[in-house]
């Protein structure tokens, strides 16, 4: 059976709290929400734990069991770069990484052939480990069969495990106590009332009245672990920084002229950061000057921002406040973002940087230097034949783009002007021609017709060559020959 490793940093963002306040190790800590009394408590260390506080409960309960209870609050952004270091760490180790989109901190490896890679499984998982311990980061790291029967025992044990069988895992699976995964605290509390403490004493409920008398959660959960809701892995891939970097073509000293350029770098880096649904929060400028010295520049608006004019505003008054030696010879810039809302993304869509008038007048200078014909566009009419459905008119006017989001991108259909004769090479090689994929139902349709002018019968299919084209084809029963109609991309 394929391997499944999971690895879980115990309690990352306490972690990170911890990490930030080397002086709290030997006493009780908890990360809240927000530090106010009545802020839920969202993770704790073991003297904490020890005192009777767990997560879902108030700081002030908290004091109220341990007085010497310290708290602190970990920012999404310390949580996200984090794990985005953990990802990379564990990138060395395996191609297939999967964090956790719940809980940060819980990963997911695809650890199949890695035994044969690293001499053993326990080799590997050792030098994983050493790696995390480096980083202040300890993990219990489990490799198992299934992406919940590792989770469960990773959440249980402090400790590096290697299942040897899937019975193995099953069984220590269901001894897992359910105070140890990640699940609501009010499903665990009304749980625990119930008597059901572990995994084992949850799957032996009857299936029938989890959902009606425990809720929609509980019944998800139920489904993860008996593995009626196990997705095969999902690795992620780590997404390259947002940089870019240009030679000047001579050292440049005016200010003016290094803005123009910088605007020229940002445009596109806005761009891409949109496709990411983010804002740039910083932005910093790097400086190779003449004598080889370099010079960074951190430029943060007030807020994250996606204008590239508040951006330049900033980049202008640094450029005007800096006294260089020599001129530079190469800039860099690279953006750091953040999580954009959905509105945002809309308002850039609805609001987009193509300028339509420019546009316009761009074509009607084409149209007066090369003539009426020269700016054409392609519209569909009525036709018995493919090379017949199309033809070319003036074009008047210029719409806006309308881009939607599809989950499965289009195939598009290129006809030829007029039929080509299929090459003797491809006809040499018919009988190795397959059916195209996702074609099928287009597969051997005939166009027969033309009485009126010249009778036409033609047998249209779409072929795999083999030579990485799909090609739209029809055989022609009068001219009992092979023509290419066109291709498919």
């Amino acid at each position: 059976m394929d391997r499944t490793a999971c690895i879980n940093i115990w309690a990352l963002p306490l972690q990170l709290l911890m990490r930030r306040h080397p002086e709290w190790r030997q006493r009780p800590v908890a990360v809240v929400e927000q530090e106010k009394p009545q802020s839920p408590i969202l993770w704790v260390n073991s003297a904490a734990a020890g005192s009777g506080i767990r997560p879902g409960m108030r700081y002030a309960s908290g004091l109220s069991l341990d007085r010497n209870l310290c708290a602190g609050t970990v920012s999404g952004k310390e949580i996200e770069s984090a794990v985005r270091q953990v990802h990379e760490l564990l990138a060395d180790f395996s191609p297939g990484v999967e964090p956790s989109q719940d809980e940060p901190g819980v990963f997911w490896i695809d650890a199949g052939g890695l035994d044969k890679l690293y001499g053993s499984f326990e080799n590997w998982t050792r030098q994983m480990a050493v790696r995390l311990s480096r980083e202040e980061l300890p993990a219990s790291i489990v490799v198992g069969f299934s992406r919940f029967g590792s989770y469960s025992i990773a959440k249980a044990e402090n400790r590096v495990t290697v299942l040897p069988s899937f019975e193995m895992e099953e069984v220590c699976s269901r001894k897992v106590r359910l105070q140890h995964l990640g699940i609501d605290p009010g499903l665990r509390d009304r749980l625990e009332k119930l008597g059901i403490h572990t995994v084992g004493d949850f799957l032996d409920l009857p299936q029938g009245t989890i959902a009606r008398h425990l809720g929609q959660e509980a019944w998800t959960l139920y489904r993860l672990a008996a593995g009626e809701l196990s997705l095969p892995l999902q690795p992620r891939m780590i997404p390259e920084p947002l940089r870019v970097r240009t030679e000047l073509e001579e050292p440049e000293s005016n200010a003016a002229r290094l803005l123009f350029r910088i605007k020229q770098l940002l445009d596109p880096l806005l761009m891409a950061a949109a496709d990411r649904s983010q804002k740039v929060s910083v932005l910093r400028l790097q400086l190779l000057l003449e004598d080889g010295d370099r010079r960074l520049e951190q430029i943060q608006p007030a807020r994250p921002t996606l204008k590239v004019s508040v951006l330049l505003d900033l980049v202008r008054l640094r450029l005007e406040s800096l006294s260089l030696p020599v001129p530079p010879v190469e800039l860099s810039l690279e953006v750091e973002g953040v999580s954009a809302s959905p509105q945002v993304l809309s308002l850039l869509q609805r609001n987009p940087r193509r300028n339509l008038e420019a546009a316009l007048r761009a074509l009607a200078r084409i149209r007066a230097e090369f003539g009426p014909d020269s700016v054409l566009s392609a519209r569909l009419k009525s036709g018995h034949l493919p090379e017949a459905r199309s033809e070319w008119r003036p074009l008047e006017k210029l719409k806006a783009a309308n881009p939607r989001s599809v989950s499965l991108r289009p195939l598009v259909r290129r006809a030829h002007a007029r039929p080509r004769p299929l090459k003797r090479s491809l006809l040499e090689s018919a009988g190795r021609w397959k059916r195209s994929p996702g074609l099928g139902h287009l597969l051997g349709y005939l166009i027969n017709g033309g009485w009126w002018s010249r009778e036409v019968r033609r047998d249209y299919r779409f072929v795999d060559t083999g030579r990485g084209e799909i090609l739209w084809v029809y055989y022609d029963q009068k001219r009992r020959r092979w023509y290419a109609q066109g291709r498919v991309e």
